[in-house]
């Protein structure tokens, strides 16, 4: 059981990598123009957007600039540092 506990945290980590990962790609392709109408950044937009769109509503832009990748980053940080508590104390009590 503890195998399993510690493959899913793992597997939580590098799933919250991989999506931090796809929204700095997100971001930098902001920067860059005519760049999100390629089809990566097509691709990449459709990843993110639904996801970033809930901080959007929350954090409204300021003039040009967006909070939203930033605060959609924290939260899965936020995510991922509960996951491994919760995980790391069920390890602990199965123990």
């Amino acid at each position: 059981m503890t195998q399993l506990l510690i493959l899913l945290l793992q597997l939580i980590q590098w799933a919250v990598s991989a999506y931090t990962t796809i929204l700095l790609i997100y971001a930098l392709l902001s920067w860059l123009p005519g760049a999100s109408n390629s089809k990566f950044g097509y691709w990449i937009a459709r990843l993110s957007e639904p996801y970033l769109d809930i901080f959007r509503r929350l954090i409204p832009p300021l003039g040009m600039v967006s909070f939203s990748v930033l605060a959609g980053i924290l939260f899965l940080r936020l995510v991922e540092y509960g996951a491994q508590v919760i995980i790391i104390f069920l390890i602990r009590l199965l123990s």
